[in-house]
């Protein structure tokens, strides 16, 4: 088995979107001779889902030495007491009063951007000697980081610079030319991140990115490299990953939205699509929205504002190797994607396909809805398009339920995406 070194800080026990990635191709690069050495983090008070970390193949070698507070959590995490860990979290102490009351502090510095690697720009020096270290005790013949945080993208240039490893960079979301985040960086950072990015991209020997539009983007920014520097591997379904247990159904026609709303993702076009629903004769005994994740109070005033309170229904939190056999239970999925958003869409939407329910999507994006087209999969709606929303819906509803969409898909499943990677691998190494 030939091994790469994977410099991937977020990596199961984490639960969050970036560690699952890593997990699928870990999952299935042995198929075609790889096994990843992952060198990762973990820290207090990270979300965390235990059921993942047997998921792991043997293949894989974990060293978990990325910051100084991985070691000391992961030990804490293991021989805590069932019932803490099952909680879903790495405990810690409570945090300290600020001595800011936020109301002072001015608009303009609550913006992340002013910082333009964050927690993990100080930490690259430890990360740098980590690496090395970690290469000398299991040697590899390339190296892959797994971004963000994009300060990996750093340590892993200058570790290939010394080595003379091949070094391949999966960007994933946009780093410098990131259309939500650039706006709002102030010029110095912008043109210091420019810099930062252009240095491991140019030391890199393959560059991949999430979506097809955001590749193009890159490979008209960066001229002086081929085309074919960049490549796209989109996010993928791993169906055997996520159908552990079983769910016992819903007793209504169920619209399921898989996750959280929040800053960005607002439940207000749903809302509406389900007053219009009712308007048109649909009545909530036959009817409801399904939330498996936060559903804030903003959310609730506007449902009942709206008189559909009765039509949404909040749903106990799935584990990510469950999620499956609630999407089964359901009649259709229900996707949103952020208003004007072209280089990017929702890790949701690959898990989505792993299911035969209908997918309706609420999104701007060109390509995703290129995607849902090319694999038959569902529909898409533009933001703010209330009644061809309730069309789709009221179409799927009137056909009965558990409707059936198969797929188109196997272009888009792990196997298939770490496939495509390990060929990258292979023509990096072989140079």
């Amino acid at each position: 088995m030939r091994r790469f070194l994977y410099l991937s800080p977020y990596f199961p026990p984490l639960s969050r979107v970036g560690a699952l990635r890593p997990l699928k191709f870990a999952r299935h690069l042995p198929t075609h001779g790889w096994a990843p050495v992952v060198l990762c983090d973990l820290w207090p008070a990270a979300q965390v889902d235990l059921d993942l970390l047997t998921a792991i193949p043997d293949s894989t070698i974990v060293v978990r030495r990325w910051s100084r507070r991985a070691g000391p959590a992961w030990r804490q995490l293991k021989h805590a007491p069932p019932a803490e860990r099952d909680h879903g979290r790495v405990r810690s102490p409570p945090p300290a009063a600020s001595s800011w009351p936020r109301r002072l502090i001015p608009k303009w510095l609550n913006n992340p951007e002013l910082v333009p690697l964050g927690e993990h720009g100080p930490r690259m020096r430890r990360n740098l000697v980590v690496a090395r270290e970690t290469l000398a005790q299991h040697p590899c013949e390339a190296i892959v980081v797994n971004a963000d945080p994009y300060s990996g993208c750093l340590v892993g240039a200058q570790l290939s610079k010394e080595t003379g490893l091949p070094l391949l960079l999966d960007l994933r979301d946009p780093w410098a030319l990131c259309e939500l985040r650039r706006p709002r960086r102030p010029l110095p950072i912008r043109q210091l991140i420019d810099t930062l990015e252009r240095r491991a991209v140019t030391q890199a020997g393959a560059v991949i990115l999430n979506t097809e539009t955001t590749k193009q983007d890159y490979q008209r920014h960066y001229r002086g490299l081929p085309a074919d520097h960049f490549h796209c591997i989109r996010n993928n379904f791993d169906a055997d990953l996520i159908s552990g247990g079983r769910h016992p159904g819903f007793d209504r026609f169920s619209l399921l939205f898989l996750g959280n709303f929040g800053r960005f993702i607002n439940a207000e076009i749903l809302l509406k699509t389900l007053a219009e629903l009712r308007r048109r004769g649909v009545p909530s005994q036959e009817l409801q929205l399904v939330v498996t994740g936060k559903f804030p109070a903003e959310s609730w005033r506007m449902a009942q504002g709206m008189g559909v309170q009765d039509m949404v229904r909040l749903h106990a939190h799935v584990p990510y190797r469950q999620i499956r056999s609630v999407m089964q239970s359901a009649d259709a999925l229900v996707l949103l994607i952020q208003p004007n958003g072209r280089q990017r869409f929702a890790a949701k939407f690959f898990d989505y396909l792993s299911s035969d329910r209908p997918i309706v999507a609420v999104s701007d994006n060109t390509e995703l809805s290129q995607v849902l087209a090319q694999t038959q999969a569902g529909t898409s709606v533009r933001h703010g398009d209330v009644t061809g929303l309730a069309d789709a819906i009221h179409d799927l509803w009137k056909q009965g339920r558990a409707p059936v969409r198969p797929r188109l898909a196997d272009t888009l499943s792990s196997e298939a995406a770490s496939a495509t990677l390990a060929g990258i691998l292979d023509r990096l190494t072989a140079k």
